[in-house]
């Protein structure tokens, strides 16, 4: 079954915090008074009704919420094989990280099925996940080399995007910066392919129908060269001095997520970049974590929502 998701509260302007009209007022003792008759009274304030999380929000705009809601809670990140504790010197850890990856990816897809297939009738695009990483990646860091701030906010999200123009803003105004992708690196930890999906997560937001999110995770190993000059005057003439040059090369998680409200599509953009799930956060996490009962594991999650 779908997980769901729990967004923030959102109260249109129109409407305050608790409903009512701010007024000041003396606030009754909620211990016991004695009246006349002997008979205990309480004085409770009377609770107000506060409209559901569907009416608040059914005005909103796909345009006015909030793109960046984090790394969905309880996404695994499989390592590569060289980071996997050694099947020999720790044959316990590495079954743990093998079942823990084992049951994510069932989960995953069984929670892509309901979301995809019965509760918005979308494709599941399995075969354009790479592609959509892939073109998404070149355009972020083409963009960010050129300075193209527009098309920076086109395709990343609000966290992501305002890092990066914060950046572009910060070089000085005679600097240009050349990004290269030289070659994807076909190598068996992406089936020699270069791009690999990791993981691909769909959840939907409860109360509000046909909206949801999906977060892919693709590992791109890729050789990539950066090229930074200056331009300076000499005279009368103008002059191009080279600052920096380097190719490296350079694995990557990419998270792309497309965000879903009310039916209609933000299209798919950018998140970030995160890192491969560690032997110490499949034992902490309560997602995770080994021995615990179904019961035990919810309320180690909605405590560590609450800290949050």
């Amino acid at each position: 079954m779908a997980s769901t998701l729990r967004l923030p509260v959102v109260v249109p302007r129109h409407i305050s915090q608790s409903g009512l009209p701010a007024s000041q007022c003396r606030s009754f003792s909620q211990t016991s008074q004695q009246w006349a008759g002997g008979r205990a009274v309480n004085f409770r304030p009377p609770s107000v009704a506060q409209p559901s999380f569907k009416t608040r929000t059914k005005d909103m705009k796909l345009t006015d919420l909030p793109n960046d809601i984090g790394l969905l809670p309880g996404t695994f990140v499989r390592p590569l094989w060289r980071d996997m504790p050694s099947i020999f010197s720790a044959p316990r850890d590495r079954l743990h990280m093998e079942w823990t990856w084992a049951k994510s990816f069932f989960s995953n897809y069984t929670s892509l099925l309901q979301y995809c297939k019965r509760e918005n009738s979308l494709p599941l695009l399995l075969r354009d996940r790479r592609r959509y990483a892939s073109r998404l990646q070149e355009i972020m860091y083409t963009a960010f080399a050129e300075g193209n701030i527009p098309e920076i906010k086109r395709i990343t999200c609000d966290n992501l995007g305002r890092k990066l123009i914060r950046q572009i803003e910060g070089r000085p105004k005679n600097e240009t910066v050349t990004w290269k992708l030289v070659k994807y690196l076909r190598r068996p930890s992406t089936n020699f392919t270069g791009l690999r999906v990791v993981s691909d997560r769909a959840t939907s937001i409860p109360e509000i129908p046909k909206s949801g999110i999906r977060q892919i995770v693709v590992r791109v190993t890729s050789r990539q060269s950066t090229t930074t000059t200056r331009t300076q005057k000499a005279g009368t003439e103008t002059e191009i001095v080279p600052i920096s040059s380097r190719e490296q090369d350079i694995t990557e998680y990419i998270v792309v997520q497309n965000l879903r409200w009310n039916g209609k599509d933000n299209g798919w953009r950018i998140w970030g970049t995160t890192n491969a799930t560690t032997l110490q956060a499949a034992q902490t996490d309560p997602y995770f974590m080994p021995g615990l009962s179904a019961l035990e594991r919810m309320e180690m999650i909605r405590e560590s929502m609450n800290k949050k």
